[in-house]
């Protein structure tokens, strides 16, 4: 993840009562997508969905809103309609 990056999720207000597990799986998760397809994406996130209900891990509603706006930033703009679809099935 650049600095850049880093540092709007570091400085980002919405972050300040998130649980400390919590912020380092959203962390994980831009660092995973930076870059990568819609496509490149889902199996990655189908992953980590299976991984935090394997370690009875969920996110609220305003979480969630939370991670993929994190996730929208790391995505090329070219993708971003796509995600845009998707986000809204996963809200």
């Amino acid at each position: 993840m650049n600095n850049n990056n880093s540092n709007n999720i570091s400085n980002n207000p919405r972050l300040q009562n998130i649980s400390p597990l919590k912020l380092k799986i959203i962390r994980e998760i831009a660092e995973k997508s930076k870059g990568k397809t819609i496509e490149e994406m889902l199996p990655q996130i189908m992953k980590i969905n299976k991984e935090l209900q394997a370690r009875n891990i969920s996110f609220s509603k305003d979480e969630t809103a939370l991670l993929l706006d994190v996730i929208e930033e790391t995505i090329p703009p070219k993708d971003k309609a796509k995600f845009n679809m998707l986000k809204g099935f996963m809200q």
